[in-house]
């Protein structure tokens, strides 16, 4: 071994990116480990599916390892190695792996060569796509341009019908050399006018160059004056700014106050819309009242006498004899227990009764008149008719009286 083959070995694994730092010291002994690492590292770049075994722990097992790895390697790269060198696992195994390394290493130097090769073949057809589509370009212009030259040509074509007449009689007529002398020279001077005037102009371009020079000169330099007199003008603060600024601070808080006191004047006037809603409902409500009591009125005055005549009635049925009970519901007494108390009582006793009999008929009344509007509301006035035609005699005074006596007595 030499340390030549050790130098190309370490810098072709760290070139072929093996995953760890190999150094030429490395195998100054023997390594098996690490010539298994390298081994397995080497097969699976030939064929990643390769099976390798992984125990290298005795002898033999170290011995199916090398012949595993040499078998791979005579079939994937045709490369003859010797067992016993790769077994000793020092430089004379790293002479023997040399050459598989070397044509890993070739290959991706090939590659790298291939693809520079390739870089330079792509730009130089990218060139010719280029100049190709600037030719396509300029055909497809040109294409364009057919048209309107053949329909400039077709109109020439037509034109020259005429143009033949008019050359056939200017070529027939016999010119004079004097006036074709004369038109010559007319045209030979005004081209010499034309040059002095385009030769005066260019001898006093330099001279309106100048003049241009200096006006642009000019409105730079009022340009410059214009921009610091802004630039003053910008850095300046007048002296009415602070008021300026305070009346600005006094008109947001004036404008905050008058947004309040907007907002509460319409929610006031929005509360001022209810109330007067509201009086009015009652307006409307107390004056369908007011409608209905005179009517009430008007039906109790209607029924006033029957009312009368039903007063009298009480009053002789109150002076019957019979038993009167008088006090209260836990104290009550008859006029049976005591003769004394009850004419002492009579008057008293007979005064109330009459109260509440008075009393027990206006209810009743009420009741009957509040039953009579709604009736008279809610009914058409044909159904009012035939109520009228179909009612019956009304009933004995006394009779009602007597039917009610008890629920007065009750109340009483």
């Amino acid at each position: 071994m030499s340390y030549r083959e050790l130098r190309d070995a370490t810098e072709i694994l760290r070139s072929l990116g093996y995953p760890r730092l190999v150094s030429i010291e490395n195998f100054r002994l023997p390594n098996f480990p690490l010539m298994a690492e390298i081994l397995e590292w080497t097969v699976k770049k030939f064929d990643p599916n390769a099976r390798v075994p992984k125990a290298i722990d005795n002898e033999a097992d170290r011995v199916i390892f090398i012949k595993t790895c040499v078998l791979a390697l005579i079939q994937k790269a045709r490369v003859k190695l010797n067992p016993k060198n790769l077994y000793q696992s020092d430089g004379h195994a790293i002479r023997e792996i040399l050459p598989v390394l070397r044509i890993l290493y070739d290959t991706v130097k090939q590659t790298k060569t291939d693809e520079h090769d390739d870089r330079a073949q792509l730009s130089t057809l990218r060139a010719q796509v280029n100049a190709k589509r600037q030719d396509i370009r300029r055909s497809v212009q040109l294409a364009s341009q057919i048209p309107h030259n053949g329909a400039n040509i077709y109109d020439l074509l037509a034109k020259e019908i005429f143009a033949k007449d008019a050359r056939r009689k200017a070529l027939s007529q016999s010119m004079n050399a004097s006036d074709v002398e004369r038109e010559i020279r007319e045209k030979i001077e005004r081209t010499d006018r034309e040059i002095a005037d385009i030769q005066y102009k260019q001898s006093h371009i330099s001279t309106d160059e100048q003049d241009l020079e200096k006006k642009i000169e000019r409105r730079r330099r009022e340009f410059d004056q214009l921009e610091k007199r802004l630039v003053k003008l910008q850095s300046f603060r007048p002296p009415w700014m602070d008021e300026y600024e305070r009346y600005e601070n006094q008109l947001k808080d004036l404008y905050d106050i008058y947004v309040v006191l907007f907002r509460n004047l319409a929610y006031l006037q929005q509360q001022l819309t209810e109330v007067e809603r509201a009086e009015k409902e009652r307006h409307v409500n107390a004056e369908r009242s007011m409608r209905i009591a005179v009517e009430k009125m008007r039906i109790e005055n209607d029924a006033a006498p029957i009312i009368a005549g039903v007063n009298n009635d009480l009053e002789h049925a109150t002076n019957t004899k019979g038993v009167k009970v008088y006090g209260n519901m836990i104290g009550a007494d008859d006029s049976s227990d005591d003769g004394d108390d009850t004419n002492d009582d009579k008057g008293f006793e007979e005064g109330n009764l009459e109260n509440d009999d008075l009393s027990i008929n206006e209810m009743m009344d009420a009741d009957d008149d509040e039953d009579e509007i709604d009736q008279k509301y809610s009914r058409n006035p044909n159904e009012e008719a035939t109520e009228e035609q179909t009612e019956e005699p009304q009933q004995n005074p006394t009779t009602a009286v007597d039917e009610s006596q008890p629920n007065s007595d009750e109340d009483f």
